[in-house]
């Protein structure tokens, strides 16, 4: 259960717990990335100064921040444009699926129930 909590929960497919980036001159002051969700995938944006957003090439806002959800499956493609240089960074954070907190939850009664059993036979 621990390890769905804390370690499972701060893994991301490809990019880790998050990902800098910036918007420069050489690029036009754009950026885009696509994020591939394994599982529900919770995914903040903050910059240091105000993007155009755009999600699937749709646009979303202009802002400094902003934090959407994608789900279990699904790819998006994230492209921010900017008038002057922006520097940023994506934090991700993925849901636990419920079967794997079943798993775990099952593993550790089973666990328990076997610690049980040895201790009554050990005080008879």
């Amino acid at each position: 259960m621990l390890y769905l909590n804390v370690v499972f929960s701060g893994l991301v497919p490809f990019y880790g717990g998050g990902e800098r980036f910036t918007l420069s001159e050489a690029e036009n002051y754009t950026f885009q990335m696509p994020w591939l969700a394994y599982a529900r995938l919770h995914l903040a944006l903050q910059t240091n100064d105000t993007v155009k957003l755009y999600i699937d090439s749709e646009y979303m806002c202009d802002c400094t921040s902003y934090d959407f959800v994608v789900e279990s499956g699904e790819q998006v493609l994230i492209l921010l444009e900017s008038d002057a240089a922006v520097s940023g960074m994506f934090t991700a954070w993925q849901e636990i699926p419920f079967e794997k907190q079943i798993l775990a939850l099952t593993l550790v009664i089973i666990g328990l129930l076997g610690i049980g059993i040895k201790l009554t036979g050990k005080l008879r």
